[in-house]
């Protein structure tokens, strides 16, 4: 709780069992168990008091002040079950909890350094990045569909699709790539899900890549130099990748590259 205690006497005193051989029977026994009421009292108050930011920051405290304990005054042995008790009353028995109050917060609004605080924290437990992983592709679906299905009926929003799609598929990479340590399960969540709702509206999102191919091409330099339009095309051929309706972005490409070639041949001639 926060109180000052003589380390120095406890240390002693603590060796004095280990010496006598009943260090395990008379003390760590019952300090573990006091332990893990103190947290299952503590994780069940704060989940319901804190935010999850604040929630996790307390987590790391917590588990940085144990560690500190076992430095200064116990005994070795105890630190794995010490260090499990609070992964468990903190971290393990609030999975879901943590998950559904405060994730898509989180990634909304690109938080990275408590995604990655809260990354760390889910993978000392049991099912925590598995659990992690399932949200995060649940997240990537639920918002995509706002770019897909939500601007069906809003030409206004439809014209701004494949740019939004674009920014959304560079922040969750940056997530993953700074939040995530690349972890390959969660690149594959992110594929499966992007595939996912990106398929949900048959057609339209490969017309309307097809016409962003074309108006970038159309601008050429005058909007972007060799370098950035060259990766601005590798990064919508990722989309594309997503597509099941790779003939209809075929159809609507061909149709825009002939309107292209013609144009250009009447500039040529005029000039």
């Amino acid at each position: 709780n926060g109180e000052a205690v003589d380390r120095q006497l406890l240390k002693s005193l603590l060796r004095m069992l280990s010496d006598l051989q009943i260090y395990q029977e008379v003390f760590e026994q019952k300090f573990l168990e006091a332990t893990d009421r103190l947290y299952a009292a503590e994780g069940r108050m704060l989940m319901q008091e804190r935010d999850v930011p604040n929630y996790l920051g307390h987590v790391d405290k917590r588990l940085n002040e144990e560690s500190e304990r076992l430095l200064h005054y116990l005994d070795m042995s105890t630190r794995k079950p010490l260090i499990q008790c609070v992964e468990r009353q903190l971290i393990e028995n609030h999975l879901t909890a943590i998950l559904q109050k405060g994730l898509d917060q989180l990634l909304d609004e690109n938080r990275t350094a408590d995604l990655t605080l809260l990354y760390q924290l889910f993978s000392r437990v049991r099912d925590g990045l598995k659990e992690l992983n399932a949200a995060f592709g649940a997240y990537i679906k639920k918002t995509g569909r706002l770019f897909v299905i939500n601007t069906e009926n809003d030409p206004e929003k439809d014209r701004d699709m494949v740019q939004c799609l674009l920014d959304f598929k560079d922040k969750v990479d940056n997530i993953i790539e700074s939040c995530f340590t690349k972890n390959e399960k969660f690149v594959n969540v992110m594929k499966e899900s992007f595939e996912c709702f990106i398929n949900q509206r048959q057609n339209k999102p490969a017309e309307l890549i097809a016409k962003y191919v074309d108006s970038k091409l159309r601008a050429g330099n005058k909007e972007a130099t060799e370098e950035e339009l060259e990766r601005l095309l590798d990064k919508i051929m990722v989309l594309f990748r997503f597509i099941h309706g790779k003939d209809v972005f075929e159809a609507f490409y061909k149709k825009d590259l002939a309107t292209r070639l013609l144009v250009g041949k009447r500039d040529y001639h005029d000039a």
